[in-house]
């Protein structure tokens, strides 16, 4: 006989008594406890389990082997009896919040399936976050269709209805299911938006889920993996945006409905700015190439952040002057350069090879050029260049 599955009825109590069935130690430290009857949900259908306490021990996690509910307590063997009454009182903010996302998450799979023909093909419900996988991709009209008529279900507060159909009440029944049943199945039902085959507590009313919010979509194997939040986690998501918008407003000295053109005229300053200072090294580094004399063997510079291709063809051009080691190190805007190196003469790895030995400098390429990154000072990395 398996764990009488409380929560399948009660999803709203919070603590209960029920018998210990077999206690046992864990690999990892604690205990492993069966129960003849429990309030704990397991982790199942992609969602994580219930934690709280058990006879003032921390349940930990709570898994399912069979039709048998385990408990991994965080207690030694010694502490509590096998045959012997506990007491379990779970999170219930943790429990309630599971059941808001899980049912914003039937609400929006329904209208998925229904509308669209895009049926849910994955679903993960973490501590901090939702994620719905779907067959089919949705534009972003649709995506913001799909949001504003799953809340239109929360703000119209129906019954979310949970219990045990038998064989024989199933036949002409459509419900969604990843699978088949051969005994009696659990249907989540939410009137006129989904019927679903579902093993997780919910809320008895779609109002108490409060806001349903999809804040990401991506393309995700052939269809979209869709982030979503509901209720107190949708409301805190929401209420840091408001925040974050607030405080962008003051620090631009910007009305927040005219934010979006205020951060476009920065990038567009900032977008400037980088095309003249960009010029500016160019020119700084031609101007360096200029000044060093014909007659030299080595050609080494040392300049500040410049474009990488700008960068390869000040060393082009060194290279088709001077036979000995053509270098260009632009700062990478910390401590070090990022490097680019020829040797018409010689390898040109054989250099990168002694700045990695002697500063474990990274990088690399071909005989004729190499590049890469190094930290040091200026004299010190033009004494490991001379010394060659």
């Amino acid at each position: 006989m398996g764990t009488v599955r409380l929560y399948d009825d009660k999803p709203y109590e919070k603590e209960f008594t029920g018998r210990i069935v077999r206690i046992s130690s864990a690999e990892d430290g604690g205990c492993l406890i069966e129960l003849d009857q429990t309030l704990f949900f397991p982790e199942e259908g992609g969602q994580t389990s219930d934690t709280g306490m058990l006879s003032g021990f921390k349940v930990k996690h709570v898994s399912i082997e069979g039709d048998t509910v385990v408990h991994e307590v965080d207690c030694s063997v010694s502490d509590l009896k096998a045959g012997a009454e506990a007491h379990g009182v779970i999170d219930w903010d943790h429990r309630f919040s599971n059941m808001q996302n899980h049912t914003g998450e039937h609400i929006l799979s329904g209208f998925l399936h229904s509308r669209w023909g895009s049926e849910n093909t994955g679903f993960h419900l973490s501590d901090n976050i939702v994620t719905l996988d779907t067959s089919r991709e949705l534009s972003g009209d649709e995506l913001k269709e799909l949001e504003r008529e799953a809340n239109r279900v929360v703000y119209l507060d129906l019954p979310v209805c949970c219990r045990y159909y038998p064989p024989e009440e199933l036949k002409g029944l459509e419900y969604r299911s990843k699978k088949t049943f051969d005994s009696d199945v659990r249907l989540v039902t939410i009137p006129g938006v989904d019927i679903c085959a579902c093993c997780a507590p919910h809320v008895a009313h779609t109002g108490e889920i409060g806001i349903i919010k999809i804040i990401k979509a991506i393309r995700y194997k052939g269809g979209m993996r869709l982030t979503i939040l509901c209720g107190e986690r949708g409301y805190e998501f929401l209420s840091g945006e408001h925040d974050m918008i607030e405080n962008l407003s003051h620090i631009l000295s910007e009305n927040t409905d005219k934010l979006d053109e205020a951060v476009k005229r920065i990038l567009g300053e900032k977008s400037s700015l980088e095309i003249k200072l960009k010029n500016a090294a160019r020119q700084r580094l031609e101007a360096d190439i200029a000044s060093i004399p014909l007659g030299e063997k080595n050609a080494v510079l040392f300049t500040g952040s410049v474009d990488n291709t700008v960068q390869r063809n000040a060393v082009n051009e060194l290279s088709e002057k001077y036979e000995g080691i053509c270098a260009v190190f632009a700062s990478d805007g910390g401590e070090g350069y990022n490097f680019i190196i020829s040797y018409p003469s010689g390898d040109a790895r054989d250099i990168a090879g002694r700045l990695k030995e002697k500063l474990g400098a990274r990088g690399g390429g071909s005989k004729e050029m190499v590049q890469g990154n190094v930290r040091g000072g200026e004299r010190e990395i033009c004494d490991i260049l001379l010394s060659i």
